[in-house]
Parts: C-alpha cells; structure tokens; sequence
C-alpha cells in the first residue's frame, strides 16, 4: 500500500508539474508580424498572449544589426501588426521613424533617436492628416481633459503631417536636466480631440548601451475605446538573438 501510495503521489506530482508547464507555454504564446528591412537588419511587430489569450505585451523586435547603414535622412517603416493585437486593443499599426538628427525642440531631442508610434487610426485616416489649412483646427483641438494623463501638455508647434499633435510631459527627466541626457520618454499623440497614437521614444545611444527598463505610464481618466490600453513600457536587450525588443505591456 505505501508503495502504490508513493507512486500515486509520484504521478499526481508529475501531471501537476505538466499542467503547469503547458500553462507556461500557453501564457507565453508569441505571434510575429512581417519582418521589414531597416539599416541592414530588420524590424518586426510581435504580441504576447497570455493564457486567457489576453494580450499581455506588445511591441517591436529590432535586430542589433539594424543600427548599421541607417539612412541620413529620416524614415518610416510602418508595421503591421498581428490580428490577436488589433482585436484586443484599439491598435492598427505601429509608425517606427528613424529621426537621424532628432526633432524639435532640438535641445531635448535634437540626437539619433527612434520613434515607434502605436497608431489607433488606419493609414488611411493618417493620410488626411495634413496639419495645414482647415486642417490645422483639428489637429491642435483640445482634447476632453479626462483623455488626457495628468501633467501632460501639448508641445508647441508639434503637429505632423500623418501623426496628429504631441502632448508631452515636462516633468519627465530629459526636461529636469538629466546629466545623461534623452534616452527614452513617453508622448500621447491626438487629432481631432482624440487619441490617435501612443509613442514610446528611445534613443540610439540608449539601444547602442544595451539599456534596459520597464516603467509605467502615465495614464488619462479614461480611454475613448473599451478596448485594452496598455499601463507599463519597456526596453529589454536579447543577448542571444541580439535584438532588442521596444513594448507596451500590462494591458
């Protein structure tokens, strides 16, 4: 009796530790989006399931080699992005510009940096977006304070053609003098009065040094969408794959 006691515990233990590894696996489900050339390595849009199959990460994957051959002049590769993303969060797309002198206000952001807007709009609706014109009005209308994450403001003069208006915030350390400068920060993007992209910003030094962090963002009263908005950001280097991988995350 002991020993078919002891046996029995020995397979309760092992179907208890294979039904928590298929748990792993399942909370750890990664799909991939289309792989597009940037410098001479690659880009690419994943997101993370989790195992109730809710979306738990999203982002981009950007090989090491991609910060080779850049070009010297700016650039936008847009990225799709896979179905499990765009059904369970308000996203279409992302937008990653490669800045290689910056952008305004040039004392702060004016170095090598990328930008990877997470649009909430289509491409085709970013077309219209001209900033000019009867344009103009809607691209710097006020947006309802409650979309808008306290202590954010919107930059001066930040409309761009295809993106919308920048809201930013000040107390972030690149506007507090931070002796090592920008390395990454997170801007809301609107048109019209509503949220149309979210965007994390790094700089190349900041991949170039293998920097790394997970910071939580600031976020409105509420959201325009019923759909998932994520609540943390991330930057996190692979040493084996040597690649870099850029994330919104805790949705």
């Amino acid at each position: 009796m002991k020993k078919l006691y002891k046996l029995g515990c020995l397979v309760l233990g092992l179907l208890m530790a294979l039904t928590l590894a298929i748990k792993a696996v399942q909370a750890n489900t990664v799909t991939y989006g289309t792989p597009q050339q940037v410098g001479q390595g690659t880009a690419r849009s994943y997101v993370t399931l989790g195992d109730r199959r809710q979306v738990s990460e999203l982002g981009v994957i950007l090989s090491e080699s991609a910060l080779t051959g850049l070009p010297s002049q700016m650039a936008e590769i847009n990225l799709a992005l896979p179905r499990q993303a765009t059904r369970a969060t308000p996203f279409t797309h992302i937008g990653l510009n490669w800045n290689p002198q910056g952008h305004p206000p040039a004392p702060i952001y004016g170095t090598p940096h990328f930008d990877l807007h997470f649009y909430t709009i289509s491409e085709a609706a970013r077309r219209r977006i001209v900033t000019t014109g009867a344009d103009a009005a809607r691209v710097y209308k006020t947006p309802d304070a409650r979309l808008v994450p306290t202590g954010y403001v919107l930059a001066p003069n930040s409309a761009v053609p295809g993106e919308g208006s920048h809201w930013i915030n000040p107390q972030a350390p690149e506007f507090q003098g931070a002796p090592h400068g920008f390395d990454h920060t997170f801007v809301y993007g609107f048109y019209n009065g509503n949220l149309d992209f979210l965007e994390p910003m790094i700089s190349k030094t900041a991949l170039e040094q293998h920097q790394t962090f997970d910071e939580a963002i600031a976020r409105p009263a509420r959201y325009s969408s019923t759909r998932a908005y994520p609540g943390r950001y991330s930057a996190s280097y692979d040493t084996q794959a040597h690649e870099f991988r850029i994330a919104l995350k805790a949705f």
